[in-house]
């Protein structure tokens, strides 16, 4: 069975499934969108992708599960060869085979789980696919697990930031007090997640992008 939710970001809802799939490339970059928050929050499993081989093509159509005690289940789906530095070029870089592979992988290996994604391959960060041929290999692949499918527009890092930026410059305008506190919790949380995973201080300071 497979539900669609729309415009709801995946991140908040991990503790609602078994198994958490991720659409990522060949060498080993979360750098953006779902992928990067991940990487971000559960390091883990960037650790994990770390130890498969560097730009292996050998890795397309696979899976790798990453996982932690007390963590959410990660399992990379590898369905494109790299991030797309070029879409004037080329705006479609999904490997659709890839991603038909790994579906049929996942719908033996977690039968009977729930499990959650993104719409694989159709953010501009994991393939930049046709919506319609990717949600066709979905229904075609799927069959024996509970999916729920979170279909909404991933926004890059600087994109978060500068909303998050935003709403704090608006709310100093009418309260200074409440500006304050808002950006200390943005930085306590930056900490926390940098003793969390010794990773980046992505939230720590913000107020160059605008």
């Amino acid at each position: 069975m497979i539900t669609i939710v729309k415009d709801i970001d995946l991140i908040d809802h991990l503790d609602e499934y078994d198994i958490i799939l991720v659409g990522t490339n060949l060498y080993c970059t979360m750098s953006q969108g779902f992928q990067l928050k991940v990487m971000l929050d559960y390091h883990y499993v960037y650790e994990k992708n770390l130890e498969s081989k560097y730009g292996d093509k050998d890795k397309l159509g696979t899976l790798l599960e990453c996982s932690s005690d007390g963590e959410p289940t990660f399992c990379l789906c590898f369905i494109t060869e790299g991030y797309n530095f070029r879409p004037d070029l080329c705006k479609d870089y999904l490997s659709y085979e890839a991603l038909e592979k790994c579906l049929r992988l996942v719908n033996i290996i977690y039968k009977d789980k729930k499990v959650a994604c993104t719409l694989l391959g159709n953010s501009r960060f994991d393939g930049n696919g046709d919506k319609d041929k990717i949600l066709s290999i979905f229904n075609d692949t799927i069959k024996d697990l509970d999916l729920t499918i979170y279909d909404y527009y991933q926004k890059s890092r600087h994109e978060e930031m500068k909303e998050v930026r935003e709403k704090e410059l608006e709310v100093k305008k009418e309260d200074s007090e409440a500006y304050y506190k808002m950006v200390r919790e943005r930085k306590k949380k930056a900490d926390e997640r940098f003793r969390k995973n010794g990773h980046r201080r992505y939230e720590y300071n913000i107020s160059y992008i605008i």
